[in-house]
């Protein structure tokens, strides 16, 4: 229960990332970059996160860090890192409940959202340990969905996020909630 409650609280902080707004806009044009986990095929639960972790320094001066905001049609003001990549992930979830409920094979979302956890934050001050230990609940959901995507695990996934966010940036939670299956 804890640690979904962690994981929830996740996606909340990157969804207040996003600083309103709903996903029909526009995306923005530059999109983090995806790194690739080694992600053991005998246990797809654990991954290697050396590469993108808490203590994964922020590189200023990249698209989405301070100053270098990612400028789109829905912001024209531009957004954090964070905020595109939680634009994406609602994009991604929204694809992957169409296809599972469809019967289909709902394409893996971690390899991108595991980025969450080495991506600038609107407020650079909020990547802190409670934040990285909500992404780390989150993305635990994601893996869980992924290994075996049904109702219930795409629901995990949606209900950290909504934790989270409780956490902070609340404005998000309704339109979080409509992503529910």
């Amino acid at each position: 229960m804890l640690s979904r409650l962690i994981l929830s609280a996740v996606l909340v902080v990157a969804a207040c990332s996003t600083a309103g707004g709903s996903s029909d806009d526009t995306a923005a044009t530059t999109a983090p970059q995806e790194a690739t986990a080694a992600i053991d095929p005998q246990n797809p639960l654990a991954y290697d996160d050396a590469d993108c972790n808490f203590s994964t320094p922020l590189q200023p001066g990249v698209p989405g860090s301070p100053g270098h905001l990612i400028v789109s049609p829905r912001n024209p003001n531009g957004d954090s890192e964070l905020a595109v990549l939680m634009r994406q992930f609602v994009d991604d979830l929204t694809e992957a409940r169409i296809q599972a409920q469809g019967g289909g094979a709902a394409k893996p979302m971690f390899a991108t959202h595991r980025m969450m956890r080495c991506a600038w934050p609107t407020n650079p001050s909020e990547r802190d340990q409670a934040y990285d230990q909500r992404a780390q609940a989150y993305l635990f959901a994601v893996r869980q969905f992924d290994a075996a995507p049904s109702q219930l695990s795409y629901n995990a996934i949606v209900a950290n996020c909504v934790a989270c966010h409780q956490a902070s940036c609340n404005s998000v939670i309704p339109f979080i909630e409509k992503l529910k299956w």
